[in-house]
């Protein structure tokens, strides 16, 4: 599971930014570990795709258009109850306010911008080991 191995045993990452760099940076990590690669632009694409295409885990800023990163987890937590995913929420600066509602988000971590694509990753495989 380390190193070159792949973990992704086709577990399907919604990647959700409005930035085209960052979406590509993780796209190639994430696909590189084995990983299908969902892409997104904004909050409101990330929705449609976590209703229909049900991500085993999705990774998404938090200031995006249309429906920022904040609202868009607490309109999918309750689908968690039925089909638990991770998510992974990035921001430029983590807040008081940040780490308030995530601590009510069930599978959901906070990660700060610049981020780490080593440690993105690392998250998301140390998750599915779990589950």
């Amino acid at each position: 599971m380390w190193g070159n191995t792949i973990v992704g045993n086709n577990k399907k990452v919604l990647v959700i930014d409005d930035d085209a760099q960052i979406r590509r940076v993780v796209e190639f990590k994430l696909r590189k570990r084995g990983y299908q690669v969902l892409m997104a632009m904004n909050g409101a694409e990330g929705l449609q795709a976590i209703e229909s295409e049900q991500p085993d885990a999705v990774v998404t800023d938090i200031m995006m258009p249309k429906l920022d990163g904040e609202t868009l987890c607490k309109q999918t937590n309750h689908l968690k109850k039925q089909r638990p995913f991770l998510t992974i929420v990035m921001t430029n600066r983590i807040s008081s306010d940040d780490r308030n509602w995530v601590k009510d988000m069930q599978d959901t971590e906070l990660m700060e911008k610049p981020f780490s694509p080593n440690r993105l990753l690392g998250c998301i495989d140390e998750y599915f080991r779990g589950n």
